[in-house]
């Protein structure tokens, strides 16, 4: 079903609005990454090897391979509904919207990494004023999507990993906008929910 390419189809284009965005952005000249962050750039081989391992999941119905990698019964859709999987097609759709806005409404803020001599402007208008994240709400919404699609032990458990992750980073950068940016990002914290 075609559905089933949903996934691989959404992240590709996450991953391209997103490179398309930083190209644009350096174009001007624009520094994205932490200074601070590159120290202690370490991707933990754990978390690399899962997310190959879903890289692999979302791809298989693309281009109709049939090795399995992991155990039958972790990739094993748990039921089969047609319904299920539109919802989730619907939502990776939404999260590519959200993400594109996001990104555009970010103007020259866009950061990756918490460093505190590379901030740019707290940004709290269009997008940012509905959600203090949107940039993670649009991740989460994808990550949903794909285990609807699927709907497998793995994908529901690397989905539930991945929104708690997403949430403690998010808990970890409010914590950093705090300080950086003292009031005016409480003031901003205070007429804006965290997710929606």
């Amino acid at each position: 079903m075609i559905l089933n390419s949903t996934p691989f189809a959404g992240f590709l284009l996450l991953v391209l609005i997103l490179i398309s965005r930083v190209i644009h952005l350096r174009k001007q000249g624009i520094q994205l990454s932490s200074v601070a962050g590159r120290k202690n750039k370490l991707i933990i081989p754990v978390f690399a090897l899962i997310f190959l391992f879903w890289l692999y999941e979302i791809v298989k119905p693309v281009f109709h391979i049939s090795v399995n990698i992991l155990p039958a019964a972790l990739t094993q859709k748990l039921f089969d509904s047609q319904i299920l999987i539109i919802t989730g097609s619907i939502l990776i759709l939404a999260s590519l919207i959200l993400w594109t806005i996001t990104l555009i409404h970010f103007k020259t803020s866009l950061r990756f990494g918490l460093d505190n001599t590379n901030n740019g402007k707290l940004v709290t208008s269009g997008i940012f004023s509905v959600s203090r994240n949107p940039f993670f709400l649009s991740l989460d919404a994808y990550f949903l999507g794909t285990a609807m699609v699927f709907f497998n032990l793995f994908f529901m458990v690397f989905t539930i990993l991945a929104l708690v992750g997403i949430h403690f980073f998010i808990l970890k950068e409010e914590h950093f906008l705090a300080e950086n940016y003292g009031e005016e990002y409480k003031e901003y914290q205070q007429k804006t929910r965290r997710y929606l």
